[in-house]
């Protein structure tokens, strides 16, 4: 015994071994890890972690986030899941997240700034109102009051923001008491006279101004200083003109790097940068514009311009090196709005380039001189950044700081006159200074080419785009707007290759959308352009045009076939959009593919118009990017979703096609496309992609071939439309006649249906594009009859018996054996997994370790295991302590649980309790003649219906016809034992007759025939037409508790839809709530509609008795509370008070007793709309006085304030919501009543204290947050009753219930300021 005792040791460690090297294939539903294998074996090594790539972080430009972002670049990011579920980064706090951590705070904040800024309102009085005098000393008295303020609460970190805010308030007063003084005259008689006098008062409180933030160490009070000194610079141009501005604007530049310097303050940097930049470019552009009385003064003096330029473009380049790592507002506020955290240098030269950008266009007819600003601005910046990027600047000093100088004193004396020296080629000085800089800054960029960023050539890239567009004048459509789109073209180009070399998505984004993004802003019509003509005018040839952006869609498939996983990055922190932007990017539409395209198309059709584009370059350029999309995705190079590409590129050919016709060739494109994704699809199927998989990738033949056909279908609606076209495009009138275009259509056509036909027979689902066919066949016909084609005609006569006959023979009867073979198939499959189960389990529980072993090989190697059951769990029996110890088998048959799933959703519209429910209830009968032949039916009903006018009896057609074709597809299911598929829990081909019959009734109503408003028999005849068809799915079945609800929702949903669509059209049907059933004929319009009212009543009583029953048999709801919300709404539409009532309070009560709030709120905001109802016809038979509707709504305004007063003290949280909801949408009906809008903002204001002091008491913060909205939307309101000229009394009623409103809210927010922060 002991030697065998030795041997089982030695012999299991080695069967161990066997069983860890072996490639472990689980069976389907198999989960063995509860199998406890022991091995002395050591651990294998872990698999090599990806380490995230290091990327090169230009200290310049900052940490700016990609626009772009390649493969799975994403996965590095903070908070990206990877794909064995662990997070490498913890997740940064987005916009959102951070408003609800730290909102509270900065609202309770807000408050008190509101409070201040009331005393700003004061002042405003004072200083308009009293006298001079009185407002003198009340302005110094208010200001010296906010200073004193501001010593106090700044010294406190927790009041520091307010202090400074009471402070920059202070100075503001100040500033407008020396504006005042100068106003009444006081200056007057001042010696160094009134204006001069202004202007040294201003300086004097711009040096108390600085004086004040130096003593609180404050940025934001220096650059208010700084920023009154520019707009001081600028009223100084009134007195001393041009040459004041430039001292003016070049003396508050220097304070404010100044300042920056002496406090090391970035914020004041990247502020100095950005807006002396902004002064210059204004005062260049100006027009002698007037802003806020203050004159404008344009620069006309060039050279005193440019030195200006000169001076403070040097400063600033200067500057932005010198803080490039230092912390400003600019880059913060990027930073919270997602887009990274740019370098101070980037960001304020990126600002400032606007007000620089406005110079050079207010020159940008001089060409030269336009030249000579723009490298000056290129060679100042280009040595700055290559000094940050770590470039001596002992190397940049031969090419920019010594020949700078230089040139600058050449330029100066040659402009000024001063040496009259005529230059080679008539060049203008400014040109000869454009030409030497351009030479000298290339020279020294391309010496340190390798310090250049991506970033840097991307936005390089786009900036000279721009520079090209101001500085090439293409006016005309001569060869200057050739000159400038081969100057783009070198510079797109260019990039791309760049993008190629460098394998950079940023850069190949950039060249791919950016070119289209530029035809969007110049080449649109004129009128309509988003860049006025007037500011820049660009006209290009439309041949130009058309070649264009030919060469652009072959640029854009290029770039995509090498950079294909290169998509829109957006940034994780961009407006609270973390979880939205993951789901955009993994979606796959954020991708470089469907980008472009989708851009691409939007703006061809956003350029196209007569004179711009001609009729062959829009086929030709449209063709050859969906064609050329469509390629790629036949080859397998193409990332999109083919379904996405065919809807987008079919929506905008068809809003072409109706604007310029010609829609054969469009067609032509259209199946050409969808033949190759066709095809495409077919090789992926061949080399084994699943169904599943082409459904994720969008490419499944069925949605291709259905949308293909409905497309097609709509070119011959416009057809049959006949739009008028006044205009054409170049070229039109030589391509197809409208019958030659019908002709060639219903031949493409053809081709379609054939495409369908050859794999009908395979798709799957059928309906769908049976359907589509069916209406392409039916719009053939209808627009051959259009324009009166015989032969057109003949073609969908035949199409649809041919097509018809081939459905019937190879679709119906195949799909029915189909669905017979795969309920018998899975039958079978699953009885012999259930048996195989068996046999395991028997076997596991009897087997010894080895047999075990031997039972885990067997699974290994792929032989199924059977299942009973959906989870099956055992445990063998127990051994002695010296034994080997067995984990227990829990063994899950995940398709049982996927068919359990179904069976549940099941549950809620018919019995799933009869034999074999779970493994094929999902297995039904798919009627596709009959559903073709109903609806063809209906379309013929529909079509007389309009053309007649006779509603009753295309509807009494209609009905026997439908519940004839109804019968027949329940006699065909009942033959093959399988159920019709539902809709919305009524049988798919009553559910389409029920729509039919309203599309009979609308297309009536719709009728230029006579229609009379008092005759309501069509009304009843449709209402018992539905209940008649959806009474038909009720016979035979023994589930009526379920099947009930959804019939009696049909008729009402359907008959609410036919009554708004009716009313929109203007279909002479009675308005709701606003009709009286009785003041018509008894028999032609009172008795219908009582009938009408009766079987609403009935309807609603039927809906309560099995409301009852389920809750008598604990069975779960029907709907939800939406469906009963949707289910009470309808009826108060349909009826004119009693079942509308009646309704109201069944909802009322059942609502209650599920718990659930939102029936009970859509119940109590419809009661007064139904009380109006009532309204129209019961003071005339009662004999009452009628009560206005916004008198009911005041009243019950109030009384939800009482019952939102008892949920609080109650603690009651479920119905707070909508008892809020409710008052506020009560006191907006209330509101459209009163004459006066004073009444609204009382209004309000109570909803706003209501929903804040709710959220308070409650601790929920979105209540909070909503009272804060209805406080910003009364003072919206209250502003505009002050401009229609309220009394004193009603301003002051206003301030005052604000006063009041925030008071509370505030003591409020800080007793209970604890509990919020730890909400």
């Amino acid at each position: 015994m002991a030697e065998g005792e030795d041997e089982n040791p030695g012999s299991a460690p080695l069967r161990d071994d066997v069983l860890r090297k072996r490639d472990f294939r689980r069976p389907r539903g198999m989960d063995l890890g509860s199998f406890m294998v022991n091995s002395n074996e050591p651990a294998e090594e872990p698999e090599p972690v990806e380490s995230e790539p290091h990327e090169e972080v230009d200290e310049a430009v900052g940490e700016v986030v990609s626009i772009f972002s390649s493969g799975d670049e994403h996965r590095f990011e903070a908070g990206a899941v990877q794909r064995d579920g662990t997070v490498l980064k913890t997740p940064e706090m987005d916009s959102v997240e951070d408003l609800a951590v730290h909102g509270e705070r900065r609202l309770g904040l807000g408050l008190l700034i509101a409070m201040v800024t009331v005393w700003s309102a004061i002042g405003a009085v004072v200083g308009t109102v009293l006298p001079p005098e009185l407002s003198g000393i009340g302005l110094f008295s208010m200001g010296a009051f906010g200073l004193i303020l501001g010593e106090r609460w700044i010294p406190k970190p927790s009041m520091r923001l307010l202090g400074v805010t009471w402070v920059i308030i202070s100075m503001k007063l100040f500033y407008g008491l020396v504006l005042d003084a100068w106003h009444w005259g006081w200056f007057d008689t001042s010696p160094l006279g009134a204006n001069e006098t202004l202007g040294l008062g201003l300086l004097a409180v711009v040096a108390g101004n600085v004086f004040v933030a130096q003593r609180h160490d404050e940025d934001a009070i220096a650059a208010q200083a700084t920023l009154i000194l520019l707009i001081v610079g600028s009223a100084a141009g009134a007195l001393y003109g041009e040459l004041g501005v430039a001292a003016m604007v070049g003396l508050g530049t220097l304070l404010m790097h100044g300042l920056a310097f002496m406090r090391r303050s970035g914020n004041l940097a990247s502020l100095g940068i950005a807006s002396s930049y902004l002064w210059v470019g204004v005062h260049a552009l100006s027009n002698d514009w007037v802003l806020f009385g203050v004159e404008l003064v344009p620069f006309e003096d060039e050279l005193l311009l440019f030195l200006l330029m000169a001076g403070v473009t040097a400063t600033n380049a200067v500057v932005a090196a010198s803080f490039v790592r230092a912390e400003n507002w600019f880059s913060d506020a990027l930073k919270a709005l997602g887009l990274g955290k740019p370098a101070l240098w980037s960001v304020s030269v990126g600002l400032g380039m606007i007000g620089a950008l406005l110079a050079i266009a207010a020159n940008r007819l001089e060409t030269g001189y336009a030249l000579a600003q723009l490298l000056l601005l290129v060679s100042a910046f280009s040595a700055s950044y290559l000094v940050v990027r770590g470039v001596h600047i002992k190397d940049l000093a031969p090419f920019i700081l010594y020949p700078a100088p230089v040139m600058l004193i050449g330029l100066s004396l040659l402009s000024s006159g001063a040496y009259d020296v005529q230059l080679p080629g008539n060049l203008s000085p400014y040109s000869l200074y454009a030409a030497v800089t351009a030479a000298l800054t290339s020279a020294a960029l391309l010496r340190n080419q390798t310090s250049v960023s991506d970033h840097v050539l991307w936005m390089g890239g786009g900036v000279i785009v721009v520079l090209l567009t101001l500085l090439i004048p293409a006016g005309d459509s001569g060869g200057n707007s050739r000159l400038l789109l081969a100057s783009q073209g070198f510079v797109w180009v260019g990039l791309s290759w760049l993008a190629i070399q460098r394998n950079s998505p940023s850069i190949a984004g950039t060249a791919v959308l950016a070119p289209w993004v530029w035809l969007m802003f110049f080449a649109t019509d004129a009128e309509s352009r988003i860049v006025s003509m007037d500011l820049i005018p660009i006209s290009i040839d439309e041949i130009d045009l058309a070649v264009w952006l030919g060469v652009l869609v072959v640029q854009q498939i290029t770039i995509n076939v090498h950079h294909g996983e290169t998509g829109l990055n957006l940034a994780a922190r961009l407006a609270g959009a973390s979880e939205v932007g993951a789901r955009f990017r993994d979606s796959g539409f954020a991708k470089l593919w469907n980008l472009s395209f989708i851009f691409s198309v939007v703006v061809i059709w956003g350029i196209t118009r007569p004179g711009a584009l001609p009729m062959p370059g829009l086929l030709t350029v449209m063709g050859m990017l969906l064609i050329g999309h469509a390629l790629m995705v036949w080859r397998g190079r193409h990332l999109g979703k083919p379904r996405s590409l065919m809807t987008v590129w079919g929506v905008f050919a068809l809003i072409l096609v109706w604007r310029y016709g010609q829609s054969a060739f469009w067609a032509m494109i259209l199946v050409a496309a969808s033949g190759l994704m066709l095809l495409a699809t077919d090789r992926r199927k061949k080399e084994g992609v699943s169904m599943a998989d082409l459904e994720l990738t969008e490419a499944l033949p069925g949605r291709l071939l259905t949308l293909m056909l409905g497309f097609m279908g709509a070119f011959y609606i416009v057809i049959s439309l006949e739009p008028i076209t006044n205009v054409e495009l170049t070229g039109a009138e030589q391509m197809l006649s409208p019958e030659l275009n019908l002709l060639v259509l219903t031949g493409v056509g053809l081709v379609a249906l054939v495409l369908y036909l050859q794999r009908a027979v395979t798709l799957e689902k059928l309906l769908p594009p049976a359907f589509a066919a069916l209406g392409l066949i039916v719009t053939m016909g209808l627009a051959g009859y259009s324009l009166g084609m015989s032969i057109v005609v003949l073609a969908a006569l035949l199409a649809f018996v041919g097509s018809g006959s081939y459905l019937a023979v190879q679709g119906e009867f195949r799909a029915g054996m189909r669905a017979l073979a795969r309920r018998d198939d899975r039958l079978a499959r699953i009885k012999e997994k259930q048996d195989r189960m068996k046999a395991f389990l028997a076997a596991s529980t009897a087997a010894s370790e080895h047999s075990t072993m031997d039972l885990i090989e067997r699974a290994n190697a792929g032989e199924p295991l059977p299942t009973d059951g959906l989870v099956i769990q055992s445990q063998p029996a127990g051994v002695d302590d010296a034994g080997p110890a067995h984990g227990s088998l829990r063994l899950i048959d995940t398709e049982l649980l996927a068919l359990a799933e179904k069976q549940r959703k099941r549950s809620k519209n018919w019995d799933t309790s009869g034999e074999f429910d779970l493994e094929i209830g999902d297995i039904h009968h798919q009627p596709i003649i009959t559903v073709m032949f109903l609806v063809t039916t209906i379309l013929a009903m529909s079509v007389i219906s309009f053309v007649s006018g006779n509603t009753f009896m295309a509807l009494l057609f209609g009905v026997m016809v439908s519940m004839l074709f109804v019968g027949a597809a329940r006699m065909r299911a009942n033959e093959v034992g399988l159920r019709l598929p539902d809709i919305m829990g009524i049988e798919s081909p009553i559910a389409i007759g029920m729509a039919g019959l309203v599309l009979i009734h609308v297309a009536g109503r719709a009728s230029n025939s006579v229609v009379v408003l008092e005759d309501t028999m069509h009304l009843l005849v449709l209402t018992g037409g539905l209940a008649m068809m959806a009474g038909l799915g009720l016979i035979g079945r023994s589930d009526l508790g379920l099947r009930l609800p959804n019939a009696l929702e049909g008729v009402v949903f359907l008959a609410m839809m036919d009554r708004v669509v009716c009313l929109l059209i203007g279909g002479e049907v009675p308005i709701p709530f606003n009709y009286d059933p009785f003041a018509g004929d008894v028999l032609s319009s009172s008795g219908p509609l009582l009938a009408i009212e009766a079987v609403l009543v009935g309807a609603v009583l039927g809906f309560d008795w099995v409301e009852g029953k389920r809750i008598g048999r604990n069975m779960s709801d029907h709907r939800g509370a939406a469906g009963r919300s949707a289910w009470v709404l309808a009826i108060c539409v349909l009826s004119f008070g009693p079942a509308g009532l009646l309704a109201l309070a069944c909802t009322a009560r059942r609502s209650i007793w599920w718990q659930q709030p939102a029936p009970a709120l859509a119940s109590w905001i419809a009661l007064p709309v139904v009380i109006q109802g009532t309204m129209a016809w019961a003071p005339d038979l009662l004999g009452v006085e009628p009560v206005p509707m916004f008198l009911v709504a005041s009243v019950m305004a109030m009384a939800t304030v009482g019952f939102v007063a008892w949920t609080v003290v109650h603690r009651l949280g479920l119905w707070l919501p909508s008892g809020l909801w409710a008052l506020h949408i009560l006191l907006l009906i209330a509101c459209f009543g009163f004459p006066n809008l004073v009444y609204a903002v009382v209004f309000i204001l109570i909803a706003s204290t209501v929903s804040w002091v709710s959220g308070i008491l409650t601790l929920r913060k979105g209540w909070r947050i909503v009272g804060a909205l209805d406080l910003v939307l009364g003072w919206i309101v209250a502003g505009v009753v002050l401009i229609n000229g309220a009394s004193v009394t009603g301003l002051f009623a206003i301030l005052v219930a604000s006063a009041i409103l925030l008071g509370i809210v505030t003591w409020l927010t800080q007793t209970f300021e604890g509990e919020m922060a730890n909400e």
